[in-house]
């Protein structure tokens, strides 16, 4: 009977770490998508992101990205054209799959992640919950 409950015991530890793990991921999705809206909208499917661009409310693109095939040393905020983005750990083909949805049938792979910063938003902030995020993720995955 002491060997039971001790099992049960840490099975249950083990379900409730994993259930709060899960849900600090889709904390920081959820603060992420604030501070990114409403140009664009993130969610995640394993470790993948699906990343849609709005102009004007209306869907302009869709990227995908593997999380483990960004390269999140080179995050950066660029105050020159005022994005935030993180590049792919190969320059080949790139790592982002972007369909334009306009041109459905039209794929193109880019080599970075990138993210416009709007008037009035941080770009520091965007690449700090951007970096948390992505960090928990890949701790999850």
């Amino acid at each position: 009977m002491n060997r039971s409950f001790f099992i049960i015991l840490i099975l249950s530890i083990c379900v409730s770490a994993n259930f709060g793990f899960a849900q600090d991921v889709d904390g920081r999705l959820m603060a992420f998508n604030e501070v990114i809206a409403p140009n664009y909208k993130v969610e995640r499917k394993g470790g993948d992101l699906v990343i849609e661009g709005y102009r004007e409310g209306e869907l302009v693109k869709v990227d995908k990205v593997n999380i483990f095939d960004l390269d999140m040393e080179t995050l950066k905020i660029s105050s020159v054209d005022s994005t935030v983005s993180v590049k792919c750990y190969s320059d080949l083909d790139g790592c982002v799959a972007r369909t334009l949805t306009k041109e459905r049938n039209k794929k193109s792979y880019r080599n970075r992640l990138v993210f416009g910063i709007d008037e009035g938003r941080s770009g520091e902030e965007i690449a700090e919950k951007l970096r948390l995020f992505i960090e928990d993720l890949a701790k999850k995955n």
